[in-house]
């Protein structure tokens, strides 16, 4: 009695003793500039810009289209749908985990019947006899030295994880639908440039016909502004093939059916055109800490979190397990009699299971998830690194791409003008009808470049809009939650020039 008395108290001592073998987590130091950043654009008029995404897209494309766009790919894209089962998968992990910490009950029952051998031991005493039982079993796992809680912990960072993961695929979606439709539109206004330098083209191979007619131009002319129409005829229909195909991209990025798609191929979908202030609002300067929001950022570091509670559990397998287990119930030899007071049967039991020698495999376990800990640690620190790039890429392309949309612009002003003073010379005799056919194809190639500088400033935006990690307005003003030595400078400005 005095052995069963000292034990029970050695129980509770042992829990109470019992601890974590997490390592406590920090936070791996990154430095980050203490100042906002990224000072890029030089703003001229204020503008204010609405929180929520509808506006946000409708200020960039100029219609309600790409919203609309973009919603349905939210609904249907295969990657969306994949991060919502792989969500799924790990909330169900997640579950399992949890339950590992409570005792496990369960039913136990047994019909049987039996007839002994009268051959075998002991010899010449044969029998029949039934066994029937009914009982609850009751198991729990001792955990002193904190292995449940470290699995808990590691499959509840997991979770987080793969939460951030699945807003990582639906920003990565929303930018991708957002890139393809302003490509949509790039291609649909050189489509229009096309079409109306073909018309032009075509008025002057009629003009030029007119003239030869009445010998005012040679025949050389007419010939060039034939071959002038075929270049811009073959230019367009280079144009219309890259709309649709464009068009079948975005298609397939929404999600839409084959069925869909080829509806959608045979709509061909109308846009607004791009131009210089289908732009978003760029604050002037931002804080450095409103990265740490990215989706990406967010769930390498719970993986990270992950991590160190893996160290916790191979710490864990180095100290003994204990698990009880209890057993109450009914048995009988037979069934009519399961119920009867004397037919009580019960049974407890505790199992110690405690390491001696394993030639270092645990130990080495310890080792590995020390490593595998510290290689986060890398990637988290890379991921950081990343998307400092990304931004700073992104607002390096916003600003470069508003200079030549500056200067571009003022090469198709002066170059239309080349073209009207050239016709005059032409027509006047003073020029021959070449300056008017370098005129005619400069314009038309400034004019298609504009559109390309006009779409590499609207992808900038989409570009910095997913750096981000979303609409930074929002981070913004989120952002005093996440540092308080971050500054936060508005106004938000518009970065055009």
């Amino acid at each position: 009695m005095k052995k069963v008395i000292l034990l029970s108290s050695l129980i509770p001592a042992l829990i109470l003793s019992g601890c974590s073998q997490i390592p406590t987590y920090q936070k791996p130091q990154t430095q980050l500039p203490t100042q906002p950043v990224w000072q890029k654009a030089k703003p001229t008029t204020p503008i204010t810009l609405a929180v929520d995404e509808k506006t946000w897209w409708q200020e960039l494309t100029g219609d309600s289209t790409l919203q609309t766009l973009i919603d349905e790919a939210l609904l249907h894209n295969s990657d969306i749908a994949l991060a919502k089962l792989n969500l799924q998968q790990a909330q169900l992990l997640l579950n399992q985990s949890s339950a590992a910490q409570f005792p496990a009950v369960s039913v136990t029952s047994g019909l049987a019947r039996t007839k002994s051998s009268d051959e075998a031991y002991p010899v010449g005493k044969g029998a029949t006899f039934g066994d029937f039982s009914l009982g609850g079993l009751l198991s729990y796992e001792l955990d002193l030295w904190g292995r449940v809680d470290a699995l808990n912990q590691q499959a509840q960072a997991n979770f987080k994880a793969t939460q951030a993961d699945q807003k990582t695929v639906q920003l990565s979606v929303t930018s991708a639908v957002a890139q393809a439709y302003l490509n949509l539109m790039a291609f649909n206004q050189n489509v229009k440039i096309a079409e109306n330098t073909v018309q032009s083209r075509t008025e002057t191979l009629e003009l030029r016909q007119t003239q030869l007619e009445y010998g005012s131009v040679t025949p050389l002319n007419v010939h060039q502004a034939e071959a002038e129409l075929a270049a811009v005829q073959i230019a367009l229909h280079q144009k219309q093939e890259q709309r649709d195909l464009q068009l079948h991209a975005l298609a397939v990025l929404v999600g839409k059916s084959p069925k869909a798609l080829t509806e959608m191929a045979e709509q061909n979908l109308s846009t607004q055109a791009l131009t210089e202030y289908n732009s978003l609002p760029v604050p002037n300067a931002m804080p450095s800490d409103l990265l740490e929001r990215r989706p990406d950022i967010l769930a390498m570091e719970q993986r990270l979190i992950a991590a160190n509670a893996n160290i916790g559990v191979a710490k864990a397998a180095l100290f003994p397990s204990i698990s009880l287990t209890g057993l109450l119930g009914f048995q009988s030899e037979a069934l009519s009699r399961l119920f009867n007071g004397d037919s009580v049967t019960w049974n407890a039991s505790a199992a110690i299971n405690a390491p001696i020698f394993d030639y270092g495999k645990r130990q080495s376990q310890v080792q590995i998830s020390e490593a595998q800990q510290q290689a986060m640690v890398i990637n988290y620190q890379q991921t950081i690194r990343t998307a400092f790039k990304e931004v700073l890429d992104a607002l390096t392309q916003l600003e470069a791409s508003a200079q030549q949309l500056d200067a571009q612009k003022r090469q198709v002003v002066a170059l239309n003008q080349i073209l009207d003073l050239s016709q005059k010379r032409f027509d006047a005799g003073y020029s021959s009808y070449l300056e008017v056919l370098d005129a005619q194809r400069n314009l038309f190639n400034a004019e298609l470049a504009q559109v390309t500088m006009m779409l590499s400033h609207s992808s900038a935006l989409v570009n910095l809009y997913k750096a981000l990690g979303g609409n930074w307005r929002t981070g913004l003003l989120l952002s005093s939650n996440i540092s308080k030595n971050a500054k936060v400078l508005a106004p938000f400005d518009v970065a055009y020039p």
